[in-house]
């Protein structure tokens, strides 16, 4: 008898033309990494469909067996497509080495060669009838061997699979959970139409309604490809940014969109950085110019932040995405900021120290005067000098990065010291104190406050012009924080 078209033809026929239409689009996205894998799953998904759509309008057994063949070439390439999709898609594109893809397909190839020389070994099916099932033609066939060995292995694959999905699902932000949904909802719902007509249960329908929810499976892959970009915005396209390249990190595809932003990020910028939106809503400049340092406020704190752009390549060295970092660098800022006043004060004592020193030897070189005097001054600022050496160590121990060697000091006590021994070196100077009865601050030690302090004090007297000079010091302790004023 001639072939006839059946409702359920119809619907399994969509289900493969909507297969190949989705294969094309990702084609057409070559060579990004995961195009052909969901081409190759598309295509299986289409071998399946098509041919189970026209083994239903025949009756004869011999007809309708040449379809379920071919069917069945195509049929079990759909969970190691889909496999390897899965691995493309979270990252894991490495382990697919060149020799892997040959045992993937070992099996599919060799149910392939089993179904069409079954009539010679009956390994996959042990016998086979056709039923009708209203309009419908039903292939019916006792399971051989092979059968059961084909089954096991693609339920593995699948199992594999949606572990996959579910685990990027889980640990990964909006957009991919969106995606790695569909595409794990795609493929479990053929899968779980399929367990009970597989398995032979008492609750299978009488037709293997499996090509049927291919159509739908379709639609969700259609979903992930055009309405997510599934292909450009793939959380393995952007695996390579090194969470510890920076404090905030953003991540835009290769079209500019915005597709990572940590909470940091967001912080620094204070904006709502939604995904999708484009680069040019978030900055003033385009992201390639992008460079130097910014300044934030936040908590009341000015912090430094240098940004940096880099572009993301794939495995053929061709952008496909851009990245912006912004690490803090406060705490260098003030570190830079306390070497400069450091080196001006030591540049300032230096050059009167050396002027002292020169002074003394050009008169001890030109003139009659006492040898005596000139030479206890030279050795006066040589140890004015030396002193000046100590203090400068003293002071490059106090600026260590490492709070952990920091202990904690009485300022108060150390002040008080420095203020009455000054007092007494400098008698005609008045020298005011006003501070609380404890003020605990973190120093390397005390002979590193001390050096610092004396320092600062020494300054003030020593180069006011004042004949009866006045230096007020003060401690205050304001919300947690200790400041010295002299």
């Amino acid at each position: 008898m001639g072939w006839t078209l059946t409702p359920l033809s119809v619907v399994v026929f969509v289900s493969g033309a909507v297969s190949l239409a989705i294969a094309v689009a990702a084609l057409r996205e070559r060579p990004d990494p995961m195009a052909w894998p969901l081409a190759v799953l598309m295509i299986a998904t289409a071998g399946w469909s098509i041919p189970h759509a026209i083994s239903f309008g025949f009756t004869d057994i011999d007809q309708v067996s040449v379809f379920i063949r071919i069917m069945m070439v195509s049929a079990p390439i759909v969970p190691v497509a889909y496999l390897v999709l899965a691995m493309k898609y979270a990252g894991y594109g490495r382990y697919l080495r060149r020799w892997v893809y040959p045992l993937l397909v070992a099996v599919p190839f060799g149910t392939a060669v089993t179904v069409w020389t079954n009539d010679a070994h009956h390994l996959y099916w042990r016998s086979a009838t056709v039923e009708q099932v209203g309009n419908v033609s039903v292939y019916v066939s006792e399971a051989g061997p092979w059968y059961w060995i084909n089954l096991a292995y693609g339920y593995s694959l699948l199992a594999i699979s949606f572990a996959i999905f579910g685990a990027v699902a889980i640990n990964s932000d909006r957009i991919y959970r969106k995606q790695s949904v569909l595409m794990f909802v795609a493929g479990f719902i053929p899968t779980l139409a399929n367990i009970p007509v597989a398995l032979e249960l008492d609750i299978a329908p009488p037709v293997d309604p499996t090509s049927s929810t291919l159509a739908l499976s379709g639609v969700l892959f259609a979903l992930a490809l055009f309405r997510y970009d599934l292909l450009d915005l793939s959380p393995a396209a952007y695996r390579n940014v090194p969470g510890a390249f920076g404090d905030g990190v953003l991540v835009f595809d290769g079209e500019k969109r915005l597709v990572e932003a940590n909470d940091h990020a967001r912080r620094i910028l204070d904006a709502d950085l939604d995904i999708g939106m484009t680069a040019d809503g978030v900055f003033d400049a385009p992201v390639e110019e992008l460079g130097g340092t910014v300044v934030t406020t936040m908590e009341d704190v000015r912090r430094f932040y240098n940004v940096r752009y880099s572009p993301l390549s794939d495995h053929r060295e061709a952008v496909i995405g851009h990245a912006v970092v912004m690490r803090e660098v406060t705490e260098l800022k003030d570190h830079e900021q306390r070497l400069s006043v450091t080196n001006r004060i030591l540049r300032h004592n230096l050059r009167n120290e050396l002027t002292i020193i020169l002074g003394e030897a050009d008169q001890l070189a030109t003139a009659d005067i006492d040898r005596t005097t000139s030479v206890e001054r030279i050795l006066k600022a040589g140890e004015r000098l030396q002193d000046v050496s100590e203090k400068a160590q003293h002071i490059q121990a106090s600026m260590r990065f490492d709070d952990a060697a920091l202990v904690s000091c009485d300022l108060v006590s150390v002040v008080e010291s420095i203020v009455e021994t000054y007092r007494g070196e400098f008698p005609e100077a008045e020298v005011s104190l006003d501070a609380p009865e404890r003020a605990f601050v973190l120093a390397s030690d005390d002979n590193a406050l001390e050096t610092a302090v004396r320092n600062v004090l020494e300054n003030a007297l020593q180069h006011n012009d004042s004949e009866s000079p006045r230096a007020a010091v003060a401690v205050e302790v304001e919300d947690g924080a200790v400041r010295l004023s002299v």
